[in-house]
């Protein structure tokens, strides 16, 4: 069992809850709903703002979370001690973090990427599968990541993702007999990586989901995107996921009214479903 699936099980039976808070903190210039308060733009630079905006949202929802997931494409800019400043704040809050990076390239440049990543004191990043190199970024991730730093940095692979465009890839594609995610989650089991990114959006259907935890094993987590906002459906990931499932939400909960009393909403409904 890798550092990240220790870490995952002993904070699931600690908390008695699997949802994970998505940090999607957009500014007020970007869009026009769904942004961040003006009251943190008040003084001191856009980084900043983001940055108290998403320790703010730690706060509010820590009791009800085992997880928080900053995704790159909302905190672009920030410097390796704002990352450092918010994974500290995640980890002393007993909440895994997540860093949404898409990782890949050539072996080198991931080296390169896994070795700030690192220091920036993330728990685990998403990995995006399609390029290969998942065997060499799983023995960095685990092997130099854990002699420097004590812990190893976890691989979580996207398989099958929520956007609908990923059908014809993901699932529509075939290697030989096998659908892409069904590739997918084979490598994910033989290089060990430590979990998968698995939707409970439309398309993906339980026996989608139940081919995938088939394939992996039960002791990789699945990483769960398109609850909320994009309208997954909860039933089934709890249903066909197994137990070790982190049930990503985002905008739902850090643009509600109240950051803390939806996170609450959203554990009890889980644990509701979990437990029948």
């Amino acid at each position: 069992m890798s550092d990240f699936e220790k870490k995952f099980l002993n904070l699931l039976n600690e908390k008695k809850t699997c949802l994970c808070i998505g940090l999607d903190p957009a500014l007020p210039r970007q869009r026009s709903e769904n942004v961040i308060s003006l009251k943190y733009l008040g003084s001191g630079s856009e980084n900043e703002a983001r940055l108290n905006y998403c320790l703010d949202i730690i706060e509010e929802t820590r009791d009800y979370c085992i997880a928080a997931k900053p995704n790159q494409q909302y905190v672009f800019g920030f410097t390796k001690q704002e990352h450092q400043s918010l994974t500290s704040r995640i980890r002393d809050s007993h909440m895994l973090s997540i860093l949404d990076y898409k990782l890949n390239d050539i072996g080198q440049s991931i080296e390169s990427a896994i070795f700030h990543l690192a220091e920036c004191g993330y728990d685990a990043i998403t990995f995006n599968p399609l390029p290969g190199n998942l065997e060499e970024t799983v023995k960095t991730a685990h092997g130099p990541v854990r002699k420097s730093r004590g812990f190893e940095l976890g691989i979580i692979v996207l398989t099958l993702m929520s956007n609908p465009e990923a059908e014809k890839y993901m699932k529509t594609a075939r290697i030989g007999s096998n659908s892409l995610f069904q590739t997918i989650a084979k490598d994910v089991k033989e290089y060990e990586a430590d979990g998968c990114v698995v939707s409970a959006s439309g398309y993906v259907t339980e026996d989608d989901i139940k081919n995938v935890r088939k394939i992996v094993g039960e002791e990789k987590v699945f990483l769960t995107p398109g609850i909320g906002t994009q309208g997954g459906d909860l039933g089934k990931i709890i249903r066909a996921g197994g137990r070790n499932i982190l049930i990503n939400v985002g905008r739902e909960i850090i643009y509600s009214p109240n950051p803390r009393k939806r996170a609450e909403e959203y554990c009890t409904t889980i644990n509701k479903i979990r437990n029948k």
